[in-house]
């Protein structure tokens, strides 16, 4: 994974759950709810991996929004250090990866826990349903279809109520849910917004087994004085269901709350342009590619080179509405002689950091704006977006000696044609 991608699905997963919370969070569809949590974090995970770049650069606004987006919200960050400089990246790196370790095996030791006391502990068959004798005042949880409870501990009546409850976990699947957010936590441990999907994930789940049990005629009343009765119990793991999870006050209140009128329902349709309007958003930075030529071979949406100094180069196209003297898309776009290939090689040669910027860590993004003319040849060249004189002359030096292009063509007729390129200095 990308520090470009994880960064996407973290403030995805801050979108959605902001969302969450604003529109769902009060409602009585509990089982919506679960839908559209699980759904968010799909979102927030297979969006930023989908490219739409191709139908952006069909849509003239989309195309100048992408422009405005890359250029001004999504500047390059990606840099390492040089030899006399704090590896503050491969810091961050390794932190990330020893939380994950440290996550994944706390998670991978709890699930051991579960099959060992599957194992270790005696089965009983209770109302028709299969349990797994607890020794201790463990609370009572459900793992898949595995269900743990002390039957000593529990009246008659509170044992059949707490068995509806876990049966409801076990027939929906909530292991799955459970199992996913504590992945997503895993992963994405340092944003807090995963946390608090997760907790929202689990407190909904709970809601729906709470459901279940008010559903099949158990008193509402006797049902809560019995999970404040277990608010003190041991849990044994965070990958599975307990029968109480705090807070008791909220699994409560929202037993005794009001059902929500069943057409709000059309609400959480509202999902669909959010999760569009995100997709969108994620594939503003995708450089629009170009028309391609007659033969076949087009100029890449993206060209990064890494030369004999540190340095990166990024090549795009802008896409924009035609202007006096120039066109910025035309039906086949200019191209470099030789093809890209050639196109890359020249720019591995010609691109020099310069030595001074290299020993004072100057690095960033300059715009450098020219016209291809309609006889191929590079001219009116010009930062557009500077960085540091030393680095906006090199990546003006780069362009203007480009050697003529294939022009770009409109209706038959060579044409002009505008190019921006951000010529992109890393350091190494």
């Amino acid at each position: 994974m990308t520090m470009v991608y994880l960064l996407k699905v973290n403030v995805l997963l801050a979108i959605f759950y902001g969302f969450y919370r604003l529109m769902f969070v009060r409602d009585t569809f509990f089982t919506w709810r679960r839908a559209v949590l699980l759904l968010s974090v799909l979102a927030a995970v297979v969006i930023p991996m989908v490219d739409i770049g191709g139908w952006v650069s069909t849509h003239q606004q989309t195309a100048n929004l992408s422009e405005v987006y890359r250029e001004v919200v999504l500047p390059t960050v990606n840099v390492t250090g040089t030899g006399d400089r704090f590896p503050w990246l491969r810091l961050f790196t390794l932190l990330y990866i020893s939380g994950i370790v440290m996550l994944a095996a706390r998670m991978v030791w709890q699930m051991l826990v579960i099959v060992w006391m599957r194992i270790m502990n005696e089965s009983r068959t209770i109302d028709g349903c299969e349990v797994m004798v607890l020794r201790d005042n463990a609370t009572p949880f459900s793992f898949f279809s595995w269900i743990f409870v002390n039957p000593e501990m529990q009246s008659s009546s509170q044992l059949h109520e707490i068995l509806v409850h876990e049966q409801a976990h076990v027939s929906q699947w909530h292991s799955v849910d459970i199992l996913l957010m504590e992945l997503l936590a895993v992963f994405c441990w340092w944003n807090p917004f995963a946390w608090l999907l997760r907790r929202e994930v689990r407190m909904n789940l709970e809601y729906l087994a709470d459901e279940r049990v008010v559903e099949v005629g158990y008193g509402r009343r006797a049902y809560q004085y019995h999970l404040l009765g277990l608010a003190y119990g041991k849990n044994v793991a965070t990958v599975c269901n307990n029968f109480n999870v705090l807070p008791l006050k909220m699994r409560i209140k929202m037993m005794n709350k009001r059902r929500t009128n069943r057409w709000l329902r059309a609400k959480y349709l509202l999902m669909v342009p959010v999760a569009a309007a995100a997709l969108v958003a994620c594939n503003l930075d995708s450089k629009p590619q170009s028309a391609p030529e007659s033969e076949g071979e087009g100029l890449p949406d993206t060209m990064s080179v890494t030369v004999d100094r540190p340095a990166g180069v990024d090549t795009v196209a802008v896409v924009d509405t035609p202007s006096d003297g120039y066109f910025d898309v035309v039906e086949q776009m200019p191209s470099f002689p030789g093809g890209n290939e050639e196109l890359m090689k020249f720019l591995q040669s010609t691109v020099k950091y310069p030595e001074e910027a290299t020993d004072k860590g100057i690095q960033g993004r300059v715009l450098v704006q020219f016209i291809v003319k309609s006889d191929g040849t590079v001219s009116d060249a010009k930062v557009v977006r500077e960085v540091h004189p030393l680095l906006d002359a090199e990546a003006l030096r780069v362009v203007k000696s480009m050697p003529k292009w294939k022009p770009g063509m409109q209706s038959g007729k060579a044409v002009n044609v505008k190019y921006v390129i951000p010529v992109t200095f890393r350091l190494q």
